[in-house]
């Protein structure tokens, strides 16, 4: 479907079924875009190993939460494609040379969680030590 294939700024978005994690993770690494997603878990190891996963392919990695628009505070962010056109060059590489952000809702189990990952760090996480 083109949906799939089509750069996302709206109501509609795409929305698929996987088997397995490694299949969700070829679709994004295989995307022309790259503005944002969310990941929903409680694990701090999947959390933190799908982070260190999509820090490149992704501007804006959303934790528990739906993808969303940022503070105004904050520039436009995007990897791959995204929003092609829309940026001058000069534009262009300053927004999209900024490193990933990682946004969650401030609750307590969110606070646990990138608590957990931080005190491992991600590399902790990965080698299955947290």
């Amino acid at each position: 479907m083109r949906l799939y294939s089509e750069e996302q700024f709206g109501p509609v978005i795409p929305v698929m079924s996987f088997r397995d994690l490694e299949e969700a993770i070829l679709y994004v690494v295989n995307s022309n875009f790259g503005q944002q997603l969310s990941i929903f878990s409680k694990s701090p190891t999947t959390i933190a190993y799908l982070i260190d996963t999509f820090a490149n392919q992704v501007g804006r990695i959303n934790l528990n939460a739906q993808c969303q628009r940022g503070p105004d505070t904050f520039p436009f962010t995007g990897r791959k494609d995204s929003a092609e056109g829309t940026l001058s060059v000069l534009d262009a590489l300053r927004s999209f040379s900024i490193r990933t952000i990682v946004a969650a809702k401030e609750n307590g189990e969110n606070e646990k969680i990138l608590g957990n990952i931080i005190q491992q760090g991600i590399s902790g996480f990965l080698q299955g030590k947290g």
